[in-house]
Formats: C-alpha cells, structure tokens, sequence
C-alpha cells in the first residue's frame, strides 16, 4: 500500500501553532501542515493576551501569516474542536496532531465570594478588553472609585495600567469600541495590587513597572511602607526585583488614599493575600490577611479594602479537551518533551503537546518557538513508526469538515478580515476595530470591505485599495521580532 504523504494537524493558531507548523514544514520538506483554530481569527495569545497598548509586540503576527501563506499549510478556523469534530476524528485523518491549544482558563483564588457580580478571573477581564468571543459580553462596570488586582506579575499589571491610563492612550489602541464605551464611564480612583510575596519577590519585570510608574497621572503608593522590615524587603528573586526595590525605596510612598495633586492612586501591597471578597450580590470590598509566608505575621488582623471590581490574575490552566487523557494539577497536558501522556504514563500515539498546554503559562512569545521546536524533534522520532501507522488515512480534513457540516474560515478569508479590521480602525484612528464573534466574520466577509482585500494592502483611504505588496512580511520589524 501506498505511504500516505505526511499530514500533520496543529490545533490552535497562537504562537506555539504557528511555530509548531514553521518547524514540521522544515523538517520535513514533503508535508502538509493542518492548523485548526477554534475562533474566526488566527494569532492567539497575540491578539487576545497581548495588551491593547502593547502594539510593537503584535507585529510577530507577520511572521504567523507567512507562514500561513504557505502552500502546504492550510488554515482552517472557526472549528471547535471537541465540539464540531472529535479529537479522536482528527488524529484517524493525519499523521500525527500536536495540541497547541494554550492555557485560557483562569484560575480561581479559591476563596468565598468569588461569585459575586464585579469579580473576574484575569482570563475572563483581559479577554474582555481584547475582544476574545468568549468574553465580549462580560460587561465589566468601570464606573466604580476603587479596583483590586490580585497578584503581582505581568499581567497584573497590564490590568492595572489600563485601568488607570489616559483615556486617549486607550483611545489609538485596539480596543474594540464596546469595550471602549465601558473605558470612558471610568471613574475609578485608586487601585489596591495584592502579592503574596514581598518586594524582592515580584513576577513582573522592571520595565513593566516602569510603564506603569512613569504614567503621568498615577502616584505609586506602598501603604505598609513603615511597617516592613528589613527581612520583608529581602529575598530578592533576580535583577528586576532588585530595580523594582531600589525604585519603590527611593519613590514610593505611604499615602494610601487619593493624593492632593489629583493624580491616581496604585497602592502595592506585599505578604499578603485575600480572604474574602464581601457584598450583597456585588463586591463592595476584599478582605486580605498576611501571607504565610510573612513571618511571625499570623496574629495580624485582617484589613478590609473597599471596591467595586475585583480581578485575580492568579494564573492560567488549559481548558479542558475531550479525547486528552491526562493533565496535571497545575492544567497543563501531561507529557513528556511534547509528547502527550496517558494517566498509566504510557505515550499517547501521534498526540503531541506544545505552548503553554505544554509547560504552563510562562515565558515570553518567543520562549514558545524552542518549546514547540522541542515538541517536532519527539514527533521526528516517531514518525517512521506514525507514517507506518497513518498508511490508509486520507488527511483530507476539508472533506471531513463538508461532511460534519462545519464551515471554516481559511487563511484568504483571514487576509479579508484583517482588511476590514485594519480599514474600520483606520476610520477612528486605531490600528484595527476587531470583530467580536464568528457570525460578525462572516458577515464581514460578505460585505464590501473585505472585497477589496486579497492580495491587496489597505490604502491611507479608506475608500480605495492600494496594489503594494511589502517585498516581505517581516519588513520594518524588529530583529527580535524578525527572529
């Protein structure tokens, strides 16, 4: 019997997928590479994870669409897998499949009150201000005096910077104009950041900090500034934390409430955690005790800091995919370098793991392409015996998809979408106005705009389309981005 020429399926379109792809298509020369997102947009974490104010970092996203424009890569989204077609149906089509399906679930504090109305995982409020499908309708109230984050990591404090940046720096970002209607009714005030650890301790880099302190209208407050002592400020985790406690020394100071001179108000708090978020149907305020790691702290009472939205930004865990055997406490897909495991331990033929569904939510973008290249060199390793084993399937995933009654959205209908995007925003003076959900694509790519769009770029009209291509993608990128 014929070998089938290989035909390897990667579920996600963030940036372990498009990294996944890049290196099965150099390794192995004769491949078709499959990518399947589950939205009607590719790029992921890019698009939906990137803060809106971060614009320089989305630029990677030309390096994904070169390789999307590839003729053995075939882009097929707005297909859920798990819902649409089973895992088990992709795998018996293809070779072999890696799962680069990331970590979008947020992790709860697990403490009482987390239900009430106002309080939100970083996943659900982040991906409300970027315009995730699952989480446009969120419909956070911003018009409240006072916010608590949870955590002290990188993300906490994109939270807390746009929560308190000008308004007219949200304004050339690309934040869809719903969520932008919720940005101007802001009146918050003061925001309360809560970390377990002490100063030395922090997960977030000093140049994140910086961005946060530099802000014009903000005054960067400690409220226990004369109660640490030496040993709290200790325990330094690495260069930024030694910046970050020589700034906070040298700058911060203890007025916890709102400053004489009309700036705004973030209150950095170390060695503790909540307790309680408290109110009646709506959080009114978080009650937060010391830390356990605050030594000879625990007969300390507990403070109670009034607010009217609560985000904990705690971490991430995958969400979870019928037909994966095993994930491990922490949420992510258990394996070995990239290959999927069974709860026995045993290797799960032809499935394969990489991004953060892989090792968890951390690094930065870049750190996702030596993971995924990390996850190609385990399924080289097992290819002879997955193309012996994949001998009579057909990866033919289109035909699967006409006889599931799916419709996808291929990568020429993406090229339209950006268009329309990019050429709404051009129109309010952003660099794109996204499209919220599945049915607004689609409509879109019946709409004028987007037949104005392949093979195309945007003119500086929006009325016209320019014949100039870029002689690359990766032209005026950075060598970081580049790379």
């Amino acid at each position: 019997m014929q070998r089938m020429r290989p035909t390897f399926v990667v579920v996600g379109a963030g940036p372990s997928g498009f990294y996944s792809a890049e290196a099965l298509l150099r390794a192995v020369p004769d491949c078709r590479v499959h990518i399947i997102e589950r939205t009607a947009a590719p790029h992921g974490l890019v698009r939906y994870g990137v803060a809106p104010d971060h614009q320089k970092l989305k630029q990677v996203t030309a390096v994904f669409d070169e390789i999307a424009s590839g003729d053995r890569v075939f882009l097929h989204a707005g297909v859920d897998i798990g819902t649409d077609v089973p895992l088990d149906e992709i795998r018996a089509h293809c070779s072999a499949v890696v799962l680069a399906t990331g970590s979008a679930v947020g992790r709860p504090v697990g403490v009482p009150g987390e239900s009430l109305r106002q309080v939100f995982t970083s996943a659900a409020f982040v991906g409300w201000y970027n315009g995730h499908p699952d989480h446009a309708a969120l419909a956070p109230d911003l018009g409240v005096s006072s916010a608590v984050i949870v955590g002290n990591g990188n993300v906490s404090l994109d939270v807390c910077r746009l929560l308190v940046r000008a308004l007219d720096d949200l304004e050339v970002s690309d934040i869809p104009e719903p969520m932008l209607k919720e940005f101007r009714s802001r009146r918050i005030r003061e925001v309360h950041m809560l970390g377990r650890s002490g100063p030395g301790g922090v997960k977030f880099s000093f140049k994140e900090f910086r961005q946060l302190a530099d802000l014009p209208n903000v005054r960067i407050c400690m409220p226990q500034l004369g109660t640490l002592g030496d040993e709290e400020w200790a325990g330094i985790s690495g260069p930024d934390s030694v910046r970050v406690v020589q700034w906070l020394k040298a700058n911060a100071t203890p007025v916890p409430s709102i400053a004489d001179d009309g700036r705004l108000i973030v209150n950095l708090w170390f060695k503790v955690v909540p307790a309680e978020f408290v109110g009646e149907g709506k959080v009114s305020a978080v009650v937060v005790r010391p830390s356990a790691s605050r030594g000879g702290a625990e007969g300390e009472a507990a403070i109670t800091i009034p607010c009217g939205i609560a985000v904990s930004c705690v971490g991430f865990s995958c969400r979870r995919l019928a037909g994966v055997p095993a994930y491990s406490p922490a949420g992510a897909i258990e394996n070995d370098a990239g290959q999927v495991l069974g709860i026995d331990g045993r290797e799960v033929p032809g499935l394969f793991v990489a991004g953060w569904a892989k090792r968890g939510p951390t690094g930065i973008i870049g750190t996702n392409r030596a993971d995924a290249d990390e996850t190609v060199q385990s399924l080289l390793k097992r290819l002879p015996q997955l193309l012996d084993d994949s001998t009579s399937r057909s990866g033919d995933l289109r035909a699967l998809f006409e006889q599931r009654g799916v419709e996808t959205l291929t990568h020429a209908d993406w090229r339209a979408l950006d268009h329309v995007e990019k050429t709404r925003g051009e129109a309010r003076g952003k660099p794109r106005e996204k499209l919220l959900s599945i049915d607004e694509a689609r409509a879109a790519l019946r709409g004028p705009l987007a037949a104005c769009s392949d093979d195309v770029m945007p003119a500086t009209s929006t009325a016209a389309c320019s014949q100039r291509r870029p002689s690359s993608v990766s032209e005026g990128l950075s060598p970081y981005m580049r790379a």
